[in-house]
This record gives C-alpha cells, sequence and structure tokens, in this order.
C-alpha cells in the first residue's frame, strides 16, 4: 500500500495481484435474485403478466441503484485480504479468473503458495 491510502499489492502477503469488485454480500444478492424468480413465477401462475414484468423491472432498477451506489472493495488474488475505504487505483482491474487458479490455494498442480491458508484452516 502506498500513500494516500491506494493499494497496489497486499500488506499481508506481498503480492502483486489484486482486483476490485463491488462491495456487497453475495449471500444477499442471491436471495434478492430468488425472491425477484419466485414473485415473477407467482405472478406467471396465476397470469399476470404485466404485474410479474413490474416485479422484474422493479427488481432490474434496483439492482442497477445497488451497482451504482455500492463502494469498492479491493481484495488480494493471494490470501483474499479485503481493503475497504481505500482510495481507487486505475491499474487495478476487476476480477480475472486465470489469475484466482494462479493463486488457488487449493490447486496443488500449480504450485501456489498461500500464507494465509494455515491460518484460515483453524
Amino acid at each position: 500500500m502506498r500513500r494516500d491510502h491506494v493499494v497496489d499489492r497486499c500488506v499481508i502477503c506481498d503480492c502483486s495481484k489484486v482486483y476490485v469488485q463491488k462491495d456487497f454480500n453475495r449471500t444477499l444478492g442471491a436471495a434478492i435474485f430468488g425472491a425477484g424468480a419466485v414473485l415473477f413465477l407467482l405472478c406467471a401462475w396465476k397470469n399476470r403478466l404485466v404485474e410479474g414484468t413490474l416485479v422484474w423491472a422493479a427488481f432490474v432498477i434496483a439492482d442497477g441503484l445497488l451497482y451504482k451506489f455500492l463502494p469498492d472493495v479491493t481484495i488480494c488474488y493471494k490470501c483474499h485480504t479485503q481493503y475497504r475505504g481505500v482510495t481507487p487505483n486505475p491499474d487495478n482491474h476487476p476480477f480475472e479468473l486465470g489469475l484466482a487458479e494462479k493463486y488457488d490455494p487449493l490447486d496443488k498442480r500449480a504450485g501456489a503458495e498461500n500464507p494465509a491458508a494455515q491460518w484460515k484452516s483453524r
């Protein structure tokens, strides 16, 4: 981490690969999507397709508003340390699956090292 609270590498494992994503609980997001799907299916079952479409539209608008207003969180690929409330770094990109597989501690064939794996398993 440099001055001005800009994350360019992890302070825990010194990995230079970090990614940015929205700071939102994935379980809550899946529950909201599920609720919207169930409400739409109930409306469709009762032959209320206009109301069902309005339900989907409301959920799409709510999702867009959440995406616009939720802050970003920077996460280390190697040890999954999360950095909240930091100054955005334009060099940090969204999640890339290829990099995540490179640092995956469960993939023994790739020779991945994860310094946090020992204390996370406790």
